[in-house]
């Protein structure tokens, strides 16, 4: 229970660091924009605005999945992944206004580069450095959520480097570069909202767990001399935890041994695996 609180905490205290970096990337991009006469800052700046709006919706989804209700037993933690598969197709969306602007809307002459250098390299640097570390602890504490979240931001990064050569060719004189550049970008946006919506959509219809996890719990099983054989394995995921069912036929004709033999591996392999919630074991 109380590594359960941590990741939960940690989780809220992650959500709510995103909330804050977008807020503040919102501000100096419309801001810088407005100084420096590039009207794609700006666009960037009011972009950023959705993606608080997308950060607040996982700090909302995190605490909502935390919560216990009787009318759902198995717990809120789905709400994770609803929230992840909302953030992929406001990744395609994000995509989608980075090509509509940049393809097919005017271009705009540069007052001051200066500003627009300025603001552009710290938003580089902040999505670029942030997203990187975001991916990490979402990775670290299981949470599609923060991971989604983690791809939304570091397509800002990709948005700030299209801006960014959009306002060097705009002031240079080359704004075809800028055309050129958002193909390549787009494309990896596309690809990172598509894994995204994938993992979401497995897990929201309870596909079985990974291969690595069920081959890690078999190898927990060969180790137990009580077990005659292994049936079956079978689990889901729901939000960052791991629900695993076992079907195994067992070295004694005692209920009582049996029931504690099934205690002991659910103990077993709630130790050596991370986020597992729950294990159920029929027995025969």
């Amino acid at each position: 229970m109380a590594t359960k609180e941590l990741n939960f905490n940690e989780k809220k205290k992650i959500s709510l660091f995103s909330v804050g970096i977008n807020l503040f990337l919102s501000l100096i991009k419309i801001a810088g924009g407005m100084v420096s006469g590039s009207a794609a800052l700006v666009a960037d700046g009011v972009h950023s605005l959705s993606d608080l709006a997308a950060s607040l919706s996982v700090y909302v989804g995190i605490i909502i999945s935390n919560k216990k209700s009787d009318l759902f037993p198995h717990g809120l933690y789905k709400v994770e992944n609803l929230v992840a598969l909302v953030s992929a197709f406001a990744i395609f969306f994000a995509g989608y206004e980075i090509a509509k602007d940049v393809l097919f809307g005017e271009g705009t002459a540069i007052k001051n580069l200066t500003v627009a250098l300025i603001v552009l390299g710290i938003t580089v640097i902040i999505t670029y450095f942030y997203s990187r570390w975001e991916r990490t602890k979402a990775i670290e504490l299981n949470s599609p959520s923060l991971l989604a979240d983690s791809e939304h931001i570091k397509t800002d990064f990709y948005t700030a480097l299209v801006v960014l050569v959009g306002v060097l060719g705009q002031y240079f004189g080359y704004p075809m570069i800028e055309k050129l550049a958002v193909v390549v970008v787009v494309y990896f946006i596309f690809h990172s909202g598509f894994e995204i919506l994938k993992e979401a959509i497995k897990v929201l219809l309870d596909a079985s767990l990974d291969h690595e996890s069920i081959e890690n719990i078999r190898t927990i099983l060969q180790n137990e001399s009580k077990i005659k054989s292994i049936n079956t394995i079978t689990g889901r995921n729901a939000g960052s935890f791991k629900f695993v069912q076992l079907d195994l036929a067992l070295n004694t004709d005692s209920l009582s041994e049996a029931h504690d033999l099934a205690h002991d591996i659910e103990k077993k392999i709630k130790a050596e695996m991370p986020f597992v919630e729950k294990v159920v074991v029929h027995y025969q």
